[in-house]
């Protein structure tokens, strides 16, 4: 295997562009996107932003900023062996998962593999991987978005599994994104301190048809936010993260989404280093007493 330069960068800020919803798009009713139907021409707003390298500051944290980075070298020998992923990767997230929230119980049905211009949907409804295009939300996905809001009810996705909602105080959905290649610095995730997001920022979208047919959320449809740009936001990346290190981002939190949740997004490096990033992300679903 080739060396790869893994020094750190000399500034603590990159300028990473990002697509935003347009601002006049903002605080309108609920709007529909079906990736099963002939794209739309949907309308994006690119802008670069002050991206912040998170492992130099101080204050962050899941229960705080919506992130957290966590060193996890997984057991996971072969992460395109989708049994393995199932059996192996799936406990030690949802073990990662009780320790950060003190959940009781933890769900997690499917898992993505992300690559440049495709992605792999393993789990899901029937346990098989499916590869599919930038359509479905393959590739990098640099539209910055929530995974849910608090509209996200969990009743329909369990029942796919079944499974039926347990009873709990709080409910939370956490994001497990970690980098197979060896570096991730040519296309990292940017993350959104949630504090700084504001409800006037946000468009709740329904999507449907994201991921291959296997997909839980597929025909079912997931409630996301689109997000505009704001000078309030502060974004964050991590730029020597290893296929040893986990970003768990909160996703969603029963005592509300907004403020407490993290959008996020994929920029394009202006100093790349490495292959071109791969990765793999899961969501667990977590009860708490």
């Amino acid at each position: 295997m080739s060396s790869v330069q893994t020094d750190k960068i000399a500034t603590n800020t990159v300028m990473g562009g990002l697509n935003f919803l347009p601002a006049d798009l903002t605080g309108g009713p609920i709007a529909h996107n079906d990736l099963r139907q002939p794209a739309s021409g949907g309308t994006s707003d690119f802008k670069e932003v002050s991206v912040l390298d998170a492992s130099q500051e101080t204050g962050l944290g899941l229960h705080v900023s919506g992130f957290e980075l966590v060193r996890k070298p997984s057991a996971t020998s072969d992460f395109y062996d989708h049994a393995e992923v199932m059996k192996v990767y799936y406990s030690e997230c949802k073990a990662l998962a009780q320790k950060l929230t003190g959940a009781h119980t933890t769900y997690t049905f499917d898992h993505i593999i992300r690559e440049p211009q495709k992605q792999f949907s393993a789990g899901g409804t029937d346990g098989s991987q499916r590869e599919s295009g930038i359509s479905s939300g393959g590739g990098y996905i640099g539209n910055v978005h929530m995974d849910y809001t608090d509209n996200t009810t969990w009743d329909r996705y369990l029942a796919l599994h079944g499974e039926t909602v347990p009873a709990a105080k709080r409910v939370y959905a956490l994001n497990f994104w970690r980098p197979l290649s060896v570096t991730a610095r040519d296309n990292p995730l940017a993350v959104c301190d949630a504090r700084t997001v504001s409800r006037k920022d946000l468009l709740e979208v329904n999507v449907y048809g994201y991921g291959a047919e296997n997909y839980s959320w597929h025909d079912i449809g997931i409630e996301t936010f689109s997000v505009s740009a704001s000078d309030a936001h502060k974004w964050f990346y991590y730029p020597d993260m290893t296929p040893d290190d986990v970003l768990v981002i909160k996703s969603y939190d029963s005592e509300g989404v907004i403020g407490t949740t993290c959008p996020h997004g994929s920029f394009s490096h202006p100093q790349p280093v490495g292959i071109e990033r791969k990765s793999i992300e899961l969501r667990v679903l977590c009860f708490c007493d």
